[in-house]
């Protein structure tokens, strides 16, 4: 896996939560209609930490929301 740090704790800390939800997002499904209750579901396969659960949900939200804008219509990607 990519480790990507900065001299920043709360920027390394929402970085590490974003690639940990683009790792489960690839491995569920590259598909869109991922329900909340399968990510939740590989969340707990995963064993990652009760605490993090919330912020790794929000940053695959993100990454959703960023991927579903098509930004020109020669780029699309479904995840």
């Amino acid at each position: 896996m990519f480790h990507f740090t900065t001299n920043i704790p709360e920027l390394d800390k929402e970085n590490q939560e974003l690639f940990l939800a683009s790792k489960i997002l690839e491995k569920i499904s590259n598909k869109s209609g991922l329900t909340t209750h399968e990510f939740y579901k590989e969340l707990v396969l995963q064993g990652v930490d009760l605490e993090l659960h919330e912020n790794v949900l929000l940053a695959a939200i993100a990454i959703e929301t960023m991927l579903s804008v098509d930004m020109e219509e020669e780029y699309y990607t479904e995840h």
